[in-house]
């Protein structure tokens, strides 16, 4: 009977420390510190994400004008095509037909073109940015002890105190 006694006891105690160990752990967790940032805010408010805007808005601008001039020389031979077919010999027809299709073929071409060079640049000055604002949420994270920093649009709900967008904006303006 003491026997029993005594596992019955040690039963007990063993299954209390597994309560307290799991609560510490749960405590633990519910006392963790998370925060939250805007990246994309951060991104497009400070001044090297302001300075990659204007270049790639430089770059739009330059490549819209040149794809404009292609798709008015479309639209010019379309509009030609249109309204003088009918007094058109067909070898005029045919060769005019000819050179729509191909500057149709060349405008898609150069728009696949422009896309790609857009998106490799913006890829290549936003990499930079993306680089420089990780490493201040890593050191702003490591200073107030944050063990989790997430980006802000994934998050439904959040108190504004655990928001860091403004802390890694005036540190990413000041370096």
């Amino acid at each position: 009977m003491k026997r029993i006694s005594f596992i019955f006891s040690i039963l007990i105690l063993m299954f209390a420390l597994f309560l307290f160990s799991n609560t510490s752990k749960a405590e633990a967790a519910a006392g963790s510190k998370i925060a939250v940032v805007n990246m994309q805010k951060v991104i497009s408010m400070s001044k090297q994400g302001k300075k990659a805007n204007s270049i790639l808005h430089s770059l739009v601008t330059r490549y819209k004008a040149k794809l404009s001039a292609l798709k008015q020389k479309i639209t010019s031979l379309h509009n030609d095509l249109k309204q003088n077919s009918s007094i058109m010999s067909s070898a005029e027809k045919l060769k005019k037909t000819k050179e729509f299709e191909t500057d149709i073929t060349n405008f898609s071409s150069e728009e696949r073109h422009v896309q790609g060079i857009i998106s490799e640049k913006r890829f290549n000055l936003l990499k930079g940015i993306v680089a420089k604002v990780n490493k201040i949420i890593a050191n702003i994270a490591k200073q107030k002890g944050y063990l989790l920093v997430v980006d802000r649009p994934g998050v439904v709900y959040r108190v504004n105190s655990i928001d860091i967008t403004s802390q890694v904006l005036s540190q990413m303006n000041f370096k």
